[in-house]
């Protein structure tokens, strides 16, 4: 017959065994779920920066088409009007922009084609204006430089210009803008239409 001290002694070291097993699981329940919560701010956080990074290429093409289409713009607008992007940005005569291909920046695919295969904007050798970092002093930088590529698409009113004798209805210019976080693999696509200022014949 085992000694009753015996006994204690085996039925503490099954007790203690189990609660460690018990404890383990629960540190590594934790510690799966700070990884997770981790992981879940990681991407968030990359997110956040693909998309300020997306509005910047954004702002900045809508500068661009208000310099070279000569309309009125902000303050914060500070685009050097390019000799060559004036005419480009022509919304009637579209002088730069070809049918089913990309110049950089400028983008004109056809039935089926979309701007973003056309120009390779998730690419590293995009047809696409490169922006500058937002924000190069932030220790979280994005993987790629944010770009943008314009695209014309007729108006939907377009009557009124035709009735006025024009060769061309003036077109709408799309922006496509992206940005990319710290991981390659998060972006943030941006679309915008604008349209430029035109005088009447």
């Amino acid at each position: 017959m085992l000694n009753p001290q015996a006994q204690d002694r085996g039925f503490s070291i099954i007790a203690v065994t189990g609660a460690l097993v018990i404890i383990g699981l629960l540190m590594m329940a934790a510690l799966q779920l700070v990884q997770d919560h981790r992981r879940r701010a990681t991407l968030s956080a990359d997110r956040a920066l693909a998309l300020h990074e997306a509005e910047v290429a954004l702002a900045a093409a809508e500068c661009a088409i208000a310099v070279g289409a000569g309309t009125p713009h902000g303050d914060d607008c500070k685009a050097t009007p390019n000799a060559a992007r004036i005419p480009a940005l022509d919304p009637i005569t579209l002088a730069s922009f070809v049918p089913g291909h990309c110049t950089p920046g400028l983008c004109w695919p056809l039935p089926g084609q979309t701007v973003q295969s056309l120009a390779r904007l998730l690419t590293d050798d995009p047809q696409a204006v490169m922006v500058p970092a937002a924000d190069p002093d932030n220790w979280r930088r994005p993987s790629q430089r944010a770009r943008y590529v314009i695209e014309p698409i007729p108006d939907a009113l377009p009557g009124q210009w035709m009735q006025a004798g024009t060769v061309r209805a003036p077109a709408l210019f799309r922006i496509t803008a992206v940005g990319f976080g710290s991981d390659e693999r998060v972006n943030v696509m941006l679309q915008t239409v604008y349209r430029p200022r035109v005088t009447e014949p």
